[in-house]
């Protein structure tokens, strides 16, 4: 009997391929899993904004003028900042955000309201997502 140590070619191959397994299994949830949390945190800063700005309305009987360029890639948190200075989003910028005035979830004029939106930004996981809400709690998330 021979004495021999190490692992032959197939039970190699056996390990690689239980890998490659559950790497295809993983790395989509992973990939998911951001996506999501991303878009959750778009959710609360919306929902942030939309007390703010009620705050807003209930001290001053108006809300604020509209802010920042509605469009991702945008970075307007300096602008909104200047009439809100409590929103503070953090630092995972996925998404851009805006407020206009005037305006309802829809795209309907009505006075007075406002629309809170957040724009995936480009070369993120959440390129292309939109999402809003206004004064009355409409949202479309």
């Amino acid at each position: 009997m021979s004495d021999n140590k190490g692992m032959s070619l197939i039970e190699l191959l056996v390990v690689i391929v239980i890998i490659g397994i559950l790497a295809v299994i993983a790395i989509p949830g992973y990939i998911g899993q951001q996506k999501r949390a991303a878009r959750n945190e778009a959710y609360a800063n919306l929902e942030n904004l939309r007390l703010l700005e009620e705050q807003f309305f209930a001290d001053n009987a108006a809300y604020t003028v509209s802010q920042g360029t509605c469009a991702k890639d945008n970075n307007n948190i300096n602008a909104i900042q200047g009439s809100l200075p409590r929103f503070l989003p953090g630092s995972g910028m996925g998404f851009s955000y805006c407020l206009e005035q005037n305006i309802d979830l829809a795209g309907n004029a009505q006075t007075p309201c406002f629309r809170a939106s957040a724009f995936g930004n480009t070369d993120s996981r959440v390129d292309g997502d939109i999402f809003r809400i206004d004064c009355n709690n409409n949202r479309n998330f």
